[in-house]
């Protein structure tokens, strides 16, 4: 598998440290608000990754912590009145919420930095015994910076560009600008813990640096692309400058989610969480849509791109319940496949697994799932091709293609018929469609069929067309969809 690796901006072949095993370490949540869909992209994209990991043999140790004490936390916490402590419990189970919601696999391990205090102080107090770390008079600790030569070897910035614009705060005892906090002396009314330096609380890079030390050196260490600096440069900088060794062979970072072309923000009013989307849109609607663009390149968040996603699953989803119904057959006929189906059939699954090991490109992937839909479709749509024997086959393996692309993307793993149900529910009621009057004609239609009374039949169907429902008459009865 070759992984975009941001430590050395290319592509490298992942072989894990370990034979056999491979310890991956997130960052996620600071537990302060709901998840929005930036959040989504991430643990979709690492949700994959450890998905096609282990589909490849490994024993992946997966780990995802939470920040769950940081200043956003308090100020949550203060205009709510509420205890902070309250705060990040109430929104740690949000994110687990969301997450199941969206088909995210749980973390092996969940850390949340409060039950790391000891290990935090541990770290840094070995980093102020070893010269790269330095207490305050007023009980802060710092990193010094200029202390750790390779700073900047993640991000590409130079001491003296970060320099440029660094500056010491009033009340600050920093030594230089660019020293940045391990510990932080309490403020009156915050959450503290008793320290070597007097109360007080972690800084938010550090806790990370102690999470992740059980499991050193890391195969991989991701996040966000806004994680690369200063959070993921300053890691790298405690966790190497304590304990002399590489933190992460592998740096993966999942690129931004944008609001129609512009960058999601509060202040502009673009701000999406995943429970707005998940209001008007299938979770995984929204998962096929943020898997449908290669994890590192930006992705413009729409309505029109969530149309597409559901018309995407829909195409899936319905040749997945075609196929179930020719496959109640009794009777086969010994007709061949052409030599030409039969050879791109059995190159796809080669080709969906080589596109998740050429740096998890899930767009490519999906692309070879819809290569699959296409030669089902054709089979379906040729008499001679259904009802044979290799047909029944080819069908049988589409269906259990499925439950690898599931297992692979999680994506195609619930029941055809129901998915198309619920589809269906979800534009009606996006579209504030009356639904039972839908069914109220559809009611009618059916009684006038069963009398042939199909001017009245015609009728009904035009009614219900203008309303935006088109009408489908099939051996098993009526079915209907939003226009």
């Amino acid at each position: 598998m070759q992984l975009y690796n941001t430590l050395g901006r290319r592509k490298e072949e992942f072989i894990p440290l370990r034979p056999g095993k491979a310890h991956i370490y997130v960052c996620g949540i600071t537990a302060y608000d709901y998840c929005h869909i930036g959040h989504a992209r991430s643990a979709l994209v690492f949700d994959v990754l450890v998905r096609h990991l282990r589909q490849s043999g490994l024993d992946v140790h997966f780990v995802r912590n939470f920040t769950d004490v940081d200043d956003k936390i308090i100020k949550r916490a203060n205009e709510e009145g509420r205890d902070w402590r309250e705060v990040a419990e109430t929104y740690m189970a949000a994110f687990h919420e969301d997450m199941d919601r969206l088909g995210v696999l749980r973390a092996d391990e969940e850390p949340r930095a409060t039950n790391y205090i000891p290990q935090i102080q541990s770290l840094c107090a070995r980093l102020i015994e070893a010269g790269r770390a330095y207490a305050t008079p007023s009980g802060d600790v710092y990193f010094r910076v200029r202390e750790y030569g390779p700073y900047g070897k993640l991000s590409g910035r130079s001491l003296d560009d970060l320099q440029a614009g660094a500056r010491v705060a009033p009340g600050e005892e920093k030594e230089d600008p660019l020293d940045f906090a391990l510990w932080k002396a309490a403020k009156p009314g915050e959450p503290f813990w008793e320290s070597p330096w007097g109360k007080g609380r972690p800084g938010w890079h550090i806790e990370c640096s102690a999470m992740s030390e059980p499991y050193l050196p890391l195969d991989i260490h991701g996040g966000g692309q806004d994680l690369v600096f200063p959070h993921h440069e300053n890691e790298i900088a405690q966790s190497e400058a304590a304990c002399s060794c590489e933190l992460a062979r592998f740096w993966v970072h999942n690129g931004f989610v944008q609001i129609n072309a512009e960058k999601m923000s509060k202040s502009l009013g673009n701000f999406k969480t995943i429970r707005d989307i998940l209001a008007s849109w299938l979770p995984e609607a929204l998962r096929f849509f943020l898997l449908g663009k290669h994890y590192r390149s930006p992705i413009d968040f729409s309505p029109e791109g969530m149309e597409e996603a559901e018309k995407g699953l829909q195409r899936v989803y319905t040749s997945l319940l075609e196929a179930r119904k020719a496959l109640e057959r009794t009777s086969w006929k010994k007709t061949p496949l052409p030599a030409a189906m039969q050879e791109e059939w059995a190159a796809l699954p080669a080709a969906f697994a080589a596109a998740l090991d050429d740096d998890l490109n899930t767009a490519q992937a999906l692309g070879q799932v819809f290569s699959q839909v296409r030669i089902v479709n054709r089979l379906l749509e040729e008499k001679a091709l259904r009802v044979s024997e290799a047909g029944r086959d080819l069908l049988q393996d589409f269906l259990a293609r499925a439950r690898q692309w599931e297992a692979s993307l999680g994506l195609f793993g619930q029941d055809p018929a129901a998915f198309l149900a619920d589809l269906r529910t979800m534009r009606a009621t996006r579209c504030q469609l009356d639904l039972g009057r839908v069914e109220e004609l559809l009611h009618m239609r059916a009684e006038a069929r069963a009398t042939k009374d199909f001017a009245r039949s015609d009728a009904l169907r035009d009614a219900l067309l203008q309303m935006g429902v088109s009408v489908r008459d099939t051996p098993e009865g009526q079915t209907w969809d939003m226009e």
